[in-house]
């Protein structure tokens, strides 16, 4: 079936993430392979389909930051993509990974038939700029435990059932969270536990259950 059957074949209020499924092209990573790195030319963008990616910062020196990690139905490599810039960060494998490969020249015909999803599309690239934002502001002003509980209320964002949901659970580790927000693993262990005593979160392997983000909010405000 050429492009034009495929779009039309497509239902009239399908979202941007089935435009992907249609036309993207699958590829696979094993764990630790590197899917593009920082200042490459950026040809295309992803929609991740299972496993883990890490999004990073690498310095002159070789010192790693790390922006982002990414679950299953993660859209990343936008930004640069669509402002024609070379790549911002790097992006490596954590687990083996299944994504699809998209260029414009492919999605372009599907959101000209249903332009509804170009909104779409903007409000995942200011959900990616929100972030960045939230983590540069956590970094240069919060303490380590503020900082600890700051990033599991923005996580909230991610991990919520419904957005009224006051507990949730977050599949990162210890040395996730340390990598997005900066500072050292057995610090973050540390404060967690600290907040878990408090009631406020429950620790268990590869595994946090925010029980109380009111709580956290709180605490942020104090």
């Amino acid at each position: 079936m050429n492009q034009v059957n495929i779009l039309k074949s497509l239902p009239t209020e399908s979202s941007f993430y089935s435009a992907i499924e249609k036309i993207g092209t699958q590829q696979r990573y094993r764990k630790s392979e590197i899917i593009y790195l920082q200042d490459d030319e950026a040809n295309t963008f992803y929609l991740l389909k299972s496993g883990r990616v890490r999004l990073f910062f690498t310095s002159i020196n070789g010192n790693e930051l790390t922006l982002k990690i990414l679950g299953a139905g993660k859209i990343f490599g936008d930004a640069s993509y669509f402002s024609h810039t070379p790549r911002v960060t790097s992006a490596s494998a954590i687990t083996d990974v299944e994504l699809l490969s998209v260029d414009l020249n492919s999605l372009l015909p599907y959101l000209t038939q249903h332009p509804n999803l170009i909104a779409e599309l903007l409000d995942l690239m200011s959900q990616t700029i929100r972030l960045f934002s939230i983590q540069v502001y956590s970094m240069a002003f919060l303490s380590a435990d503020k900082k600890v509980a700051h990033l599991l209320v923005q996580l909230g964002t991610y991990f919520k059932n419904k957005e009224s949901d006051v507990s949730y659970s977050i599949d990162y580790t210890h040395q996730e969270l340390a990598e997005l927000i900066g500072i050292a693993r057995v610090t973050t262990t540390k404060e967690l536990k600290r907040l878990e005593e408090r009631g406020w979160i429950s620790l268990a392997y590869r595994h946090i259950q925010v029980l109380n983000e009111t709580a956290l909010k709180e605490y942020l405000l104090s």
